[in-house]
């Protein structure tokens, strides 16, 4: 696999988030780790290969890399997932299931695409992380 396709893939988690909304990636790819008082930033959830916490922590066709996301399960969506994807609709009004069905639909490049647009600051063109509804490059505050 390519570099590219690689870095591409790796902003769309097992579990169905982007990975490029979340503060942690973001911090760290914009160097505002000390700014947003983070510890550790996130290089994505592939890159890195690390134990999920919600997922890939409880789910061994993850951790062994017999599925590439969770829709490909025989047990989607899980009740693992469930609690993961209420819990980013109800912080992020983000449904992990939804996005995950919309990647099985049309593919990830595809859908990578889409949460970029959908997911750019309309004030400096930059990333707003959907945890903070925030654009880390201006400050933008959505919403």
């Amino acid at each position: 696999m390519s570099h590219q396709k690689l870095h591409d893939i790796n902003m769309a988690g097992p579990c169905g988030f982007y990975c490029g909304t979340c503060r942690h990636y973001l911090a760290r790819s914009k160097g505002l780790l000390k700014e947003k008082n983070l510890k550790h930033g996130c290089k994505g959830c592939r890159i890195q290969n690390k134990n999920c916490a919600w997922i890939k922590r409880d789910c061994v066709l993850i951790r062994k890399n017999h599925i590439t996301f969770c829709f490909e399960c025989e047990d989607f969506p899980c009740a693992n997932l469930q609690k993961l994807d209420a819990r980013h609709v109800r912080d992020d009004n983000v449904s992990l299931i939804e996005n995950l069905r919309r990647i099985k639909k049309i593919g990830v490049e595809p859908w990578l695409q889409e949460q970029e647009e959908q997911w750019r600051c309309p004030a400096c063109g930059g990333n707003i992380c959907v945890m903070d509804g925030e654009c880390y490059d201006c400050g933008y505050q959505i919403g």
